[in-house]
Order: C-alpha cells, then structure tokens, then sequence
C-alpha cells in the first residue's frame, strides 16, 4: 500500500528543472582558448588579405580632411541657366532687397511669394553656389557676404521703397539686410531713408527743374550786358549815320 502511494505521488508531482552553468560566469576579457577543432577552423577561415588602411595617419582616415575625400565640383548645366537668370535680374532690377529668412511654414511663405508678385516684384530664392557663378567677375561680388545662412532674394524693376518696406513689415520672418537701389548698394538705414522721402521720383523732376530754370536765368543773365552792348552800339551807329547827313 505505502509503495502503490509513493509511485502515485512520483506520477502526479513535477520536478522542478533549473539549469546552472558549471562553474560560474564567462569571462569576457579573458576568454578560454578554443578546443583544437574551433582553433583549426578559425585559422583556416582567418582574412589574408591586406587592409588598406593600416599603417594610416588618423588625419587620412578622417573623412572631413584629406584632399582624397574631396569631391570634385560638377559643372551643372541646369544649374548655369539658373545662374545666367540671377544674373539677368541683377543687372535689369532698379530695386533689388536681400532678406535673412528665419523658420517660415510653407503657407506663410507662398502669402509673402503672392504679394510681392502683386507689386510686380519677385521673389527668388538662390543658394550661394549659384550666386558665385553669376556675380563672379562682376561689380557684385559683394553680395556674396549676404549669403552665409539661408537667405531671400526680391527684383523689383521700378523702385518701389514704400511697397517693398510695407510688405516686409507683415513678415517678421523676414529680416532686411540690404539692398540695391538704381545700382547703388545701399544698407538698411539708407533704404529707410529714401523711403521717408514723399516721392523719390517727384523730387528728382523738381530738381531737374530747379537746374533747368536756374541754368536759363543765368544764360540770360550773361547775355544781357552783350544784348544791352549791342543795342547801345546799334543806336550809336544810327546817330552817327544822321548827323553825316
């Protein structure tokens, strides 16, 4: 009876099972050396060839340095048309604004590109690759300070200054940096000084007219005293004619 419990006691309980490496951890430092099979199969499977970096300088492995990591400059027709246009409204634009461009939202940028499209301006956006090839040789080869960070460009061909100044004060993302004015590179202190002028182009024909008037009263005034010598000398002739007679 007591042996009939027991083997129905060893059927019904499972022996719980835990399985423990021999003698402790591995040590990773310090490895155990391979068995003579493992040895043989790592030294027939070991790389034979010659890696072509050894023996090198850290300053060659470096892939900011060395002029064997430089990438040679592609000539990018596309790229040219693109410069040959910049280049086109530089030189045909009486106004051209240059803009530092903080984080814009696509929506928001599209409103600046429609308003400035209203007032027959445009704007652009080059990078400074671009702007090298098309100001380089020329008179404009300053402009390349404006564009260290991302930056905007707008071509106006008539020098609208209030329109410009009142669009840009809607877009606080746009900072003013410089501009081009009939040719002259002006900084943003003089573009707010020709704009607090009434009307730029009223003042000019008003001086044109101040210099044409005043040019026409001194010709008379330096033909009056030969007019008046004539006219004296006219009389006298006369008067010498009638008393002869």
């Amino acid at each position: 009876m007591a042996l009939f419990n027991r083997k129905a006691l060893c059927d019904t309980i499972t022996p719980l099972v835990q399985i423990k490496r021999f003698r402790g951890k591995i040590n990773i430092q310090r490895p155990k050396q391979a068995h003579y099979e493992k040895a043989v199969f790592l030294e027939a499977t070991k790389p034979w060839f010659v890696n072509p970096n050894k023996d090198k300088p850290m300053s060659e492995l470096c892939k900011g340095s060395g002029s064997a990591w430089k990438k040679e400059d592609r000539v990018n027709p596309f790229q040219q048309i693109i410069a040959g246009e910049l280049k086109r409204w530089l030189t045909t634009s009486r106004l051209v604004a240059f803009y530092h461009m903080n984080p814009m939202n696509a929506e928001t940028q599209f409103q600046a590109y429609v308003m400035f499209k209203k007032e027959k301006m445009h704007y652009k956006n080059y990078g400074r690759k671009t702007l090298e090839m098309a100001v380089e040789g020329t008179k404009y080869e300053t402009l390349l300070e404006f564009y260290v960070s991302h930056s905007m460009t707008v071509f106006s061909p008539e020098p609208e200054l209030k329109k410009l100044l009142k669009i840009t004060k809607k877009f606080p993302q746009l900072v003013l940096l410089a501009g081009i004015y009939d040719g002259k590179l002006l900084s943003k202190d003089e573009f707010m000084y020709y704009s607090s002028i009434p009307n730029l182009e009223s003042a000019q024909a008003g001086l044109v007219h101040t210099l044409n008037s005043a040019g026409s009263s001194l010709v008379s005034k330096l033909n009056s005293h030969q007019n008046s010598l004539v006219g004296n000398l006219e009389a006298r002739a006369e008067q010498l004619q009638g008393e002869q007679k």
